[in-house]
């Protein structure tokens, strides 16, 4: 079993199905088959809307991406279908009622789901983005399966509901316009990964859509991490794609990999979480002035 995360470049187009075409050579590239776990980045669903003489702004582009996102989902399904891989693909605009939310399908051979982003970032507010509902845990047969979508990942306790019901994998697409938001979202998968004692992979957007404000400018790294603990190195760090490029990060031993992070090594902090925690519901001043 292997775990693959895409930092992708999304492509303007003059047809609509032409992110299809470069998801399938690019999923041919990597090998991925009934075996493979796949991560898209957050906000990648917009790809399926950047064709054609387009200007727009912000919630333009919301509201155009929410009508392109059932297409979009569609053609997932499709290559779920053809590569019999399991499937995470890029988050984007979706309706749920009255609402727009930032929303993910979750896609195996064996059903679907789908990953909401929590928390919407001040960027997302301003646009009236809605903050979407909590995400099952999808059993799998790579494990037990979350995701949080970018911002999501830098609250530790919205990760932990997942470990302590036994999350193996965590799964983070994320978007981010500057190097110091790539690094947050490095360093809080990391963090989720010591902390849940699982496997994470990141799978970032990056490069340029001048022409779509939402996603002008991308930054970011497509990486795997594990607790740097046990076997595993010691920064954590499984696999690594190209900074800044589209590529792929692969760990191509998932369910070792898996079986490694849950036995642990010389701490356990998954296990000592109650203890790290006190019955005070307040924290207490000592004035030292």
């Amino acid at each position: 079993m292997k775990l693959i995360a895409f930092s992708w470049q999304p492509d303007w187009a003059q047809t609509p199905d032409h992110w299809l075409d470069r998801y399938r050579a690019a999923l041919s590239v990597a090998e991925a088959d009934r075996e493979s776990l796949v991560v898209f980045p957050e906000y990648a669903a917009l790809e399926a809307a950047l064709y054609g003489d387009v200007n727009l702004d912000a919630r333009g582009w919301m509201t155009r991406g929410a009508d392109h996102f059932e297409s979009y989902c569609d053609g997932i399904r499709t290559l779920v279908a053809e590569t019999g891989a399991t499937i995470l693909g890029g988050s984007g605009f979706a309706r749920v009622g009255d609402s727009i939310i930032n929303r993910a399908l979750f896609c195996a051979p064996e059903g679907e789901g789908y990953i909401n982003k929590r928390t919407p970032t001040l960027y997302e507010r301003d646009i009236d983005l809605s903050a979407g509902e909590a995400s099952p845990l999808f059993e799998t047969r790579f494990g037990k399966v979350a995701g949080l979508i970018c911002y999501d990942s830098e609250f530790p306790r919205l990760s932990r509901h997942y470990a302590e019901a036994g999350a193996d994998i965590l799964l983070v697409p994320s978007c981010t316009d500057t190097e110091h938001g790539a690094m947050r979202v490095e360093i809080a998968c990391r963090a989720r990964a010591l902390e849940g004692q699982m496997i994470v992979a990141m799978a970032p957007l990056v490069g340029e859509v001048p022409d779509c404000e939402v996603i002008d400018v991308n930054f970011g790294q497509a990486a795997i991490f594990g607790p740097p603990d046990g076997a595993f190195p010691a920064t954590g760090i499984l696999a690594t794609g190209t900074k800044h490029f589209q590529s792929t990060a692969t760990l191509e031993t998932l369910g070792e990999s898996v079986a490694e992070a849950r036995k642990g090594g010389a701490v356990s902090v998954k296990t000592h979480w109650p203890e790290s925690e006190t019955p005070q519901k307040a924290v207490k001043t000592l004035n030292l002035r």
